[in-house]
């Protein structure tokens, strides 16, 4: 079992956000994927889909989520958001500071399908 240390804590240098790997296929894991994502304020995520489901966790900022183009709902540090496949989605950091989540997915590939420019991501 590998131990992987100071994987949290990533800040975006000269992009939008960052997607950082803390769980894939290069670090041993097998059956899943986790991400630390980190929005600085007023940065959108375009909307996107995946073929499984993919659960975030917000650890810290004030966002808002919205689900196949329907209304913004907002979240915050504590928030879990359970987002079915292949549910079109879109984030937006709505907060003054950085938003930091963690994205976890079940599969060892990440299989996001873009449906507007992803932007700038680190």
């Amino acid at each position: 079992m590998p131990i992987h240390h100071n994987m949290l804590g990533h800040t975006p240098s000269a992009t939008e956000r960052i997607l950082f790997p803390i769980s894939d296929q290069a670090l041993g894991a097998q059956a899943s994927l986790l991400y630390e994502h980190v929005l600085n304020p007023g940065v959108e995520v375009p909307f996107h889909q995946h073929p499984y489901e993919e659960v975030i966790v917000c650890i810290s900022g004030a966002a808002e989520c919205s689900l196949n183009s329907g209304p913004w709902q907002r979240y915050e540090q504590g928030s879990v958001l359970i987002i079915p496949p292949n549910t079109p989605h879109s984030l937006r950091n709505i907060g003054s500071g950085l938003l930091r989540q963690l994205a976890f997915m079940p599969s060892s590939v990440n299989k996001t399908k873009w449906l507007a420019p992803k932007g700038s991501v680190e």
